[in-house]
């Protein structure tokens, strides 16, 4: 049985990640599942000027809740279960990480399907986690 890490940000393709787990788990077991939702930290400046660290942390969170609404009720409606988490930080780094410290077995991720272009904008996110890390991952459209 595996565990499987998430990234959500509440865009078509993360919430296909999802559907493509549920659909490989009949002959995929899974044991548990992390949903993560990572918050590109705030630029200094006129962004979070005027802010206190607490209402930035509040703004993180409420945005990394939201990113996770659809893939958990998903997960909730399907039976399986799982954990939620926010993180703020690099991207991919922060993926490669959380994966390494929750045990995760295999990466399921979103791309952007970009068609003809995917190559370059694939290599935001997506193609720096391939790059990071050693665990399989899935991406799916």
């Amino acid at each position: 049985m595996k565990r499987i890490l998430i990234p959500v940000d509440g865009s078509a393709p993360s919430v296909h990640a999802v559907q493509a787990l549920l659909d490989a788990r009949a002959y995929d077991p899974i044991e548990r599942v992390e949903l993560l939702s990572v918050q590109v930290p705030l630029k200094s400046g006129k962004v979070s000027a005027g802010l206190s660290q607490a209402d930035i942390n509040a703004y993180y969170q409420d945005e990394g809740q939201a990113a996770l609404v659809r893939a958990s009720r998903l997960l909730s409606d399907a039976g399986v279960h799982f954990q939620t988490r926010v993180e703020v930080g690099a991207v991919a780094e922060t993926i490669v990480r959380i994966a390494a410290e929750t045990g995760a077995d295999e990466i399921y991720m979103g791309s952007r399907g970009l068609g003809s272009v995917s190559s370059l904008f694939l290599g935001s996110i997506a193609t720096r986690v391939l790059h990071l890390t050693e665990l399989p991952v899935t991406l799916v459209k």
